[in-house]
């Protein structure tokens, strides 16, 4: 998927109200988000390439924003789920 696709992606399965394909760059390219953002160069996951616009691997971008992006604080460091 491409930051655009993501962006969609994202909205119409509820993961967030609303991201454009630039919050999406912004996001992987943020200090913040940079620790846990699964692409690009020495990380788990290769951007790919196609007609010139970096692609991603569906899955680990999904478990990104579901597992990792509200669960941040101001600082970048992950904050431990709430007990149920």
């Amino acid at each position: 998927m491409t930051f655009t696709t993501g962006a969609e992606l994202l909205v119409k399965l509820g993961i967030v109200d609303r991201i454009t394909r630039e919050g999406v760059r912004h996001i992987a390219t943020s200090e913040r988000y940079q620790k846990y953002w699964p692409f690009g160069p020495g990380k788990e996951q290769p951007y790919g390439e196609a007609a010139g616009a970096l692609l991603m691997a569906t899955g680990p971008f999904l478990d990104f924003f579901r597992d990792i992006y509200n669960r941040l604080d101001e600082n970048g460091d992950l904050i431990a789920p709430s007990a149920s």
